[in-house]
């Protein structure tokens, strides 16, 4: 798929209860052609950041806090300037924790 006028299109899909902040649905998010992990998060901080809760988000480092990971085809990405590319499906999981 090519990107479209220097733009990509991602598709975010929240897990568990992170759709309450997020929505049920995976969420589309276009971002500038070449984009990086880092760019996602400033698309999130922008649209959703004032809404999540501050035990997920750290709104001044436009974060997440805890163990929220992307994960694409099993593999968390932990490098904030990884490449993403059009058309890329991006689960957004929080880790379980318990005993």
């Amino acid at each position: 798929m090519l990107p479209r006028g220097n733009r990509i299109k991602v598709i975010l899909k929240p897990i568990g209860d992170l759709r309450d902040y997020f929505g049920r649905e995976p969420q589309e998010i276009e971002l500038p052609h070449q984009a990086v992990v880092r760019d996602l998060l400033e698309v999130i901080a922008e649209r959703w950041g004032n809404a999540l809760p501050t035990y997920l988000w750290d709104v001044h480092n436009r974060a997440f806090r805890g163990a929220v990971y992307f994960v694409v085809n099993g593999k968390v990405l932990k490098d904030l300037d990884a490449p993403l590319h059009d058309g890329l499906e991006i689960t957004l999981l929080k880790a379980l924790s318990g005993g």
